[in-house]
């Protein structure tokens, strides 16, 4: 079942297109990641999905209904932590959320309490959000999303800003909000690794269009075959570096500075590099292939541009 349609989405802001043509799936229970650099159309179309814009283009449906008459399905975080208020406490923000949607009483309350076991908050339930680390406000902004069981789970740079063990937290918090409590999530991200480990599927945009829809798994399998890692004997100095760059390859250097990556087209290729580095008396000790990681599928498919 389709929990989200998004068809020939559009939006202008004067003579600026910020979404442009865009559409994409997802089904019921995934998680989708949306990517794109900056300024390439993630938050609106977000916002577009919750009605908190309006497109000049497109339609949008939630299980199969327009969403404006069915905005009951969507719980959402935009940018971080901005939903919370701060001088309220855990307990407090998501009795207010639900009470927004006229929900309450004891079902409400045993929710609460559910939840805040779930986030490891129930020590901090009474304290002031103001008071809270980042870590733990984000939890409780997500929890908010949570508290009157919605379908659809809107995600909005939920890691931003935080420290890596709160991001390992969020992180195993969605995979147990997905997989327990068979929510529908789409997210946007700058955490490469959070999509690789995470989501069904992907979307992917530039300039405001789309680049690519598919599972990650179809998507990592495209680049595979053509990552490499080279490992040589001695350091990589600035002229070996310039004399690589000149080969017109793809190479990628990384913080190893014994280690270049390499993505190729043709097996052939190795073969000519390796000879290339012999007569230079480049020493090489080894040369395997390299499972792909997210992010050079995303700069493979954005052309190179920056998260």
């Amino acid at each position: 079942m389709k929990a989200v349609e998004v068809t020939n989405l559009t939006k202008n802001y004067g003579k600026n297109t910020a979404v442009n043509d865009v559409s994409f799936t997802i089904e019921k229970g995934d998680i989708c990641g949306i990517l794109g650099p900056n300024g390439s159309g993630k938050t609106t179309i977000i916002k577009s999905i919750c009605n908190l814009i309006i497109p000049d283009k497109g339609v949008i449906k939630l299980f199969n209904k327009d969403n404006y008459k069915a905005i009951e399905n969507i719980s959402a975080v935009f940018e971080g932590t901005r939903n919370l208020y701060w001088r309220l406490t855990p307990r407090e923000n998501l009795r207010y959320f639900a009470g927004i949607r006229g929900l309450g009483g004891r079902k409400i309350e045993s929710r609460i309490d559910e939840l805040l076991e779930r986030f490891n908050l129930s020590e901090k339930r009474n304290a002031t959000v103001n008071t809270l680390s980042r870590g733990m406000q984000q939890k409780i902004a997500i929890a908010m999303t949570l508290v009157s069981d919605t379908e659809i789970i809107l995600l909005d740079e939920p890691t931003l800003g935080l420290d890596v063990q709160s991001y390992m937290d969020i992180k195993n918090i969605l995979r147990n909000v997905a997989s327990d409590m068979n929510k529908t999530i789409l997210l946007s991200t700058h955490h490469m690794d959070l999509v690789q480990e995470l989501c069904n599927q992907v979307v992917i945009l530039n300039k405001g269009k789309l680049v690519s829809k598919d599972s990650v798994e179809n998507l990592l399998n495209m680049f595979k075959s053509m990552t490499y890692e080279i490992v040589l004997l001695s350091s990589i100095n600035e002229e070996l570096k310039d004399y690589l760059l000149s080969l017109n390859y793809a190479f990628y250097f990384t913080d190893d500075d014994k280690k270049i990556e390499i993505d190729i087209s043709d097996l052939n290729e190795i073969y000519s590099i390796i000879e290339k580095l012999k007569a230079r008396n480049v020493m090489i000790t080894e040369v395997k292939q390299k499972d792909v990681d997210f992010e050079r599928v995303y700069l493979n498919l954005t052309g190179g541009e920056g998260k």
